[in-house]
């Protein structure tokens, strides 16, 4: 099964309404497609990444977005995983 990962879902800077989908202490400022993308490749989530796609809550804003084979793990529990590996490839 298939999941979208779109950037809002793990940035900080988004309220839950803006689409934010962690807690904001595990989210992460401004992340990046190609940051998302390299995480994801770390946990062996074989991303593909989609950078003419528009999230539909902030369609004016150019996003792109992921997509990851989903394995026996919650989406919540995926985008927390993606959101420390960034932090970890943040602070190298």
């Amino acid at each position: 099964m298939d999941t979208i990962i779109w950037p809002s879902y793990i940035d900080s800077k988004r309220s839950r309404k803006e689409g934010r989908k962690i807690n904001k202490s595990d989210a992460v400022a401004d992340p990046k497609l190609t940051e998302i993308s390299r995480a994801a490749r770390k946990l062996n989530l074989n991303p593909k990444t989609e950078d003419d796609k528009l999230y539909p809550r902030f369609w004016w804003e150019s996003s792109g977005r992921i997509i990851i084979e989903r394995k026996d793990i919650s989406k919540n529990k995926i985008l927390a995983n993606i959101s420390q590996e960034i932090k970890n490839l943040r602070q190298k």
